[in-house]
This record gives C-alpha cells, sequence and structure tokens, in this order.
C-alpha cells in the first residue's frame, strides 16, 4: 500500500516522503544557527550540541513563538510544490495542490488576513527539544495534540481550518530517539472537544491524558532529506528527546490556497 501514497496517507493520516537533498538540511541547519547565535555569546559551536550552550534564559527568548523560524528560500517551496507524491495527496484532498506557507502572525491566529508580501517573507517554524536528562526543558513537544487553530475551529474540523497537512522534518535527529511521535489512523476519529485541556499553555488544542493514552504512538527512523507529511487531525506530539543530541526540525505548514484570507 506504500506504493499508493493516497490509500495509504487516507488510512494512517501519514506518510514518510523523500523530499530533501543533504546539503539542504545543511543549510536548513545553518539558518536555525544564525539566529540563535544572535543570543551566544559563543558562536564557535555544534547545533546538535545547542543544550550544551545556550542557557535557560536564551532559550526562552529563541523558543517564542514569533521569533521561532527561518526565512527559507523560494526554490524549497517550489520543490516541495513539484514533489509527486506531495502533489497527489493534496490534488486528492482538496482537488487541486496549491499551497501557501503563510506568515506566523497570520498562522497563530494574530491577525484575521495576510498580505502576497508578507507569504512572501517564506516564514517556516523549527522546533527544538534539548535531551531529556537537560538541567531545563524545552516547551517545544506539548504533549499528543492536533493541528486546528487553538481548537477553536475544532467541532468542524473537516473544512474549516485551512490548515489541512504538515511537512514534519528532522533537521537533527533522525532516529526514533529523536522524531515525531504520533497515533496511526488517530485523525479518523472525532475528537470530542470535552476531551482537550481547559488551562493549557499550548496554542495547541492539547488532550487531556485520560484521552490520549487510549491511542497507540509510534516513533519512526528517517533518513536525512527525509520528511513526515501528516493530517491536520492526527493525534501527535508528548515525545521526549531520548537522545544525547538537541533535536531540531522544521514544520512547512501547508495552507489550501483557496483558504488563506489575502487582502
Amino acid at each position: 500500500m506504500k506504493n499508493d501514497p493516497i490509500n495509504f496517507y487516507n488510512k494512517n493520516g501519514y506518510i514518510v516522503i523523500k523530499v530533501f537533498k543533504n546539503n539542504e538540511i545543511k543549510n536548513f541547519e545553518n539558518l536555525i544557527k544564525k539566529k540563535i547565535d544572535k543570543y551566544s555569546k559563543n558562536k564557535i559551536w555544534n547545533l546538535s550540541n545547542y543544550h550544551k550552550h545556550i542557557n535557560k534564559e536564551s532559550n526562552y527568548k529563541i523558543t517564542n513563538t514569533l521569533r521561532r523560524y527561518i526565512n527559507t528560500d523560494k526554490k524549497i517551496l517550489d520543490k516541495i510544490r513539484k514533489n509527486k507524491k506531495i502533489s497527489q495527496i493534496l490534488k486528492d484532498k482538496w482537488k487541486h495542490d496549491k499551497f501557501l506557507i503563510p506568515d506566523q502572525n497570520y498562522l497563530l491566529g494574530i491577525k484575521k488576513k495576510t498580505t502576497i508580501k508578507d507569504v512572501k517573507r517564506n516564514e517556516i517554524p523549527f522546533r527544538i527539544v534539548v535531551p531529556k536528562k537537560n538541567t531545563y526543558s524545552i516547551s517545544g513537544a506539548p504533549p499528543p495534540h492536533v493541528d486546528l487553530n487553538a481548537g477553536t475551529v475544532i467541532k468542524n474540523k473537516k473544512n474549516s481550518s485551512p490548515i489541512n497537512l504538515t511537512l514534519w522534518t528532522p533537521i537533527i535527529g533522525f532516529s526514533n530517539k529523536y522524531t515525531l511521535q504520533f497515533a496511526p489512523s488517530s485523525h479518523l476519529y472525532d475528537h470530542p472537544i470535552g476531551k482537550i485541556e481547559k488551562k493549557s499553555k499550548y496554542i495547541s488544542p492539547v488532550f487531556k491524558k485520560s484521552y490520549y493514552q487510549k491511542f497507540k504512538y509510534k516513533r519512526l527512523n528517517l533518513k536525512r532529506g527525509e520528511a513526515i507529511l501528516f493530517d491536520v487531525n492526527l493525534l501527535h506530539g508528548g515525545a521526549e528527546n531520548l537522545g544525547r543530541k538537541t533535536r531540531v526540525n522544521l514544520e512547512f505548514r501547508l495552507y489550501n490556497r483557496k483558504n488563506v484570507n489575502i487582502k
């Protein structure tokens, strides 16, 4: 069934796709490090050792949601658009494969409309999760949740959210000690609003433990350049970094172009 990407994706809510080259992954790493270097006195260090060089105060500034992104090249987005499997799945979902990746302010719901100029900034969010044994933690791996705009549109989850798919791309940490945790086929469930935590510090609608622990989760071993394309309603998150390196990944949020409010 993996040879049929549409059926595999519809059944499981995710699919692994080879998207990027090694040099592109390295360039992503350099862009993230360049942004972090603004908060580090020592510029000579490796991003995989982030947890050894960045203190808790600087970490908070770096992982602040409004700062936690890089500006990528248009060629990268064009590469995603030309990926055959991604195009097939988008066409199956939307009847077309035209997506946008809006700016952070629109993605976070801070503004209700965006502009072509803002979209062209190509802001791609990144996440950083330090090893479990480190002296401080990062709120970069929230408990299991779905990507439905802070839960405000969860009751109409099939159509209302312009975010339909996320391309989760590891930059550092490719084994199952690091990668995204998710519950296969959980996108097929009508997740009850009443099972969402009412008091949560996270943007995404985090579910109560009594609900999300009913599902079976998995973490994949990935190769450099591979990414996990997953559904907006797939339960994911809550995975600790079990390795020795800092985990770093990008999240390409693919919005249905027809649903993006552009002024």
